[in-house]
């Protein structure tokens, strides 16, 4: 990651957060139950504005976890330019939809 990217990422022990240029803003608790399904979308608002949505989806004991969150992000040179990266480890498994 550099200082000018965005990311949804797990940290230490499976928690989510949501970083940029350093910092690391917390989103979930860690997710104990696999699988933990995680939609990624971003949509240029305005000509300076994205918007970031996630959401997380778990069956946990036999329990339906979910969680969707957004975030606003004013940066005019990510409404031109936007590359997403996917860097996955352990039991990961990637999903495109065909229709994209």
């Amino acid at each position: 990651m550099t200082a000018t990217s965005y990311a949804l990422v797990c940290v230490g022990g499976g928690a989510l957060c949501f970083a940029h240029d350093g910092r690391q803003d917390p989103v979930a608790p860690p997710l104990d139950a696999l699988p933990v399904t995680v939609t990624v979308a971003i949509r240029p608002e305005t000509p300076g504005v994205t918007v970031f949505t996630y959401k997380l989806a778990s069956v946990a004991d036999g329990r339906r976890v979910s969680l969707v969150g957004r975030r606003i992000i004013h940066d005019t040179a990510l409404c031109t330019a936007a590359f997403p990266v996917f860097t996955v480890c352990q039991h990961v498994k990637i999903l495109f939809p065909t229709y994209v």
